[in-house]
Formats: C-alpha cells, structure tokens, sequence
C-alpha cells in the first residue's frame, strides 16, 4: 500500500537518493513556498515557509 501526497513550491536543492538493505528507494530534498497573508494593520505581507 503506497501513500499519494501532492507538495507544490520551488525545490531548494537536489534530490538525494538513498536505498535501503532492502533495496527500497528514499528520497531526500526541500521546498520552499511563499504564502499571502495580511497583518494586524492590514498591510499584505509575503511569508517565505522552507520545508
């Protein structure tokens, strides 16, 4: 049984692949994303999120 995620952004670096003894592959890398949001005065602000 396999999981399905969905991640959208801006890879930060290369992705690093790794196996495991049992020959399953991993893979290793971050994203970085920007999100919209306002302040307590009203003003729009961007956040930068790196996962």
């Amino acid at each position: 049984m396999y999981n399905k995620i969905i991640l959208a952004g801006n890879l930060t670096r290369d992705i690093e692949i790794k196996y495991t003894q049992s020959g399953s592959a991993i893979g290793n890398t971050a994203i970085a994303t920007t999100r919209k949001s306002k302040s307590q005065t009203g003003e729009q602000q961007r956040l930068l999120i790196s996962i």
